[in-house]
């Protein structure tokens, strides 16, 4: 996280414009364009009610988003998968409650749950704080004399 503060914060300073118009008004249907894609997900359709609606899908979308952060806080993900998950279900919150979302986001948290589950990666039941190696073999104990194949 502190590396992608670093690379986009100076241009956020020096260049606010940009990055609120992509950010913040195209998800919200109030940038300069509008998506020609009608996905009719609930925040567009709250969003096609009028001024109303569209200050009710933002509403939501906040509180989805305040949602997913109290969980992170009071129950952290433990292992890739679960944080995988999380992630994932934390940006369908998003893309479902968009005033501008489309269908074609939701490919995002798919893959996500999908890489995070493919063999021969990190293992989703380990800690994301390190592995413990275990060793299937009892311990020697310090005075027994070494036999051949020990290591």
């Amino acid at each position: 996280m502190a590396g992608t503060v670093l690379l986009v914060l100076p241009s956020a300073l020096l260049f606010p414009g940009p990055l609120v118009q992509q950010v913040f008004a195209f998800p919200t249907g109030r940038g300069p364009w509008q998506t020609p894609a009608a996905s009719p997900l609930p925040g567009r359709l709250l969003a096609d009610l009028g001024p109303a609606g569209w200050y009710a899908a933002v509403a939501l979308l906040l509180a989805g988003g305040l949602a997913v952060a109290v969980s992170l806080v009071v129950r952290p993900p433990y292992g890739l998968v679960s944080a995988a998950d999380r992630l994932a279900a934390g940006l369908c919150v998003a893309f479902l409650l968009a005033p501008a979302g489309r269908f074609g986001y939701l490919a995002l948290p798919v893959t996500l749950a999908v890489l995070a589950r493919l063999p021969g990666g990190a293992r989703g039941g380990e800690p994301l704080r390190g592995r413990v190696v275990r060793s299937s073999r009892p311990a020697r104990p310090a005075h027994a004399p070494a036999v051949r194949g020990d290591r």
